[in-house]
């Protein structure tokens, strides 16, 4: 029989849903179902009140029953250890709003629905959360809340179009560091179309922060591959210049060019200790849930 987790690995389906809301919930459930064989069964909430037992933790507050079903040994914590405080830093730059016939979503609302799952999913937490966008600057930055009041306004906040046409995540994420509490934990969402050295600065300042860094690389499939056949003309979406290019001519270089740019980007996040995780548009984003419980696993 197919595992229930498998039903939300459908990027088809995520697709056809018929909104931010209920894109989120989808993968949620999938995400929570997907932890169907660790000792944090059940409700969302279960899980967050776990860490691994370390030396010196006192015996009695090893949770038994989750040794029985798993053979280790894990320690219930208080409800003051399970807070957190999480940023999210989303790109709503034109260049989101791309789609080629590879992928049955744009950038932009594989990205939105990724990070109205997240605020779903903090909000059951009952984390802190924030929540900024990536356009003519810093845009509508909300300081954390846990209050459902706050949860709403995020998630209305989300229904905008990808149409900034002066943005760099740099510039962004250096504005809404004033904001950053210590030993939180700052996730962004992009494709990341700017030079990574850029961002090594507010990478050093976070990391001084004590922070968690998560950098999720959104691309469209043929973003990587670059399997056009045909000659066409292609415009920027950002400053609308236009050019007519022959694919078979120039895919050796683009392809070494991008995979430069990713392994650039890839071994900043390994400089500063970030979780960097590329993620295409045509493969589901549950994944980058997981990414996130491992990093703040670590942080415990």
């Amino acid at each position: 029989m197919p595992s229930i987790y498998s039903e939300f690995l459908d990027i088809e389906l995520l697709s056809r849903l018929p909104s931010l809301e209920v894109k989120a919930r989808f993968l949620v459930s999938g995400f929570l179902a997907g932890l169907h064989k660790t000792p944090f069964r059940g409700s969302s909430v279960e899980f967050k009140e776990y860490r691994d037992y370390q030396p010196g933790d006192e015996l009695k507050l090893i949770d038994w029953k989750a040794y029985a079903r798993t053979d280790r040994l894990h320690i219930k914590l208080r409800e003051e250890e399970t807070n957190m405080t999480v940023n999210l830093l989303l790109d709503r730059s034109a260049s989101m709003d791309y789609s080629s016939s590879e992928s049955l979503m744009t950038k932009w609302d594989y990205a939105r629905a990724l990070t109205a799952a997240f605020l779903l999913f903090l909000h059951r937490q009952r984390d802190a959360v924030s929540l900024g966008f990536i356009g003519d600057g810093l845009e509508d930055f909300t300081r954390p809340s846990v209050h459902a009041s706050h949860f709403h306004q995020l998630m209305v906040n989300l229904h905008r179009n990808a149409d900034a046409v002066n943005s760099t995540v740099s510039g962004s994420l250096n504005e809404m560091l004033t904001s950053v509490r210590r030993r939180s934990m700052v996730l962004v969402f992009s494709d990341f179309y700017e030079t990574p050295d850029a961002l090594r600065a507010s990478l050093s300042y976070l990391r001084h922060l004590k922070c968690e860094i998560l950098l999720f690389h959104i691309l469209d499939p043929m973003e990587i591959s670059f399997d056009f056949e045909n000659g066409m003309l292609m415009q920027d979406l950002e400053n609308s210049d236009k050019m007519y290019i022959s694919p078979n001519l120039l895919r050796k270089e683009y392809r070494n060019a991008i995979e430069d740019h990713i392994a650039a980007l890839s071994s900043l996040a390994l400089e500063y200790n970030c979780e960097y995780l590329l993620l295409d548009t045509a493969t589901p984003p549950i994944h980058a849930l997981g990414a996130y419980l491992s990093k703040r696993r670590a942080m415990r």
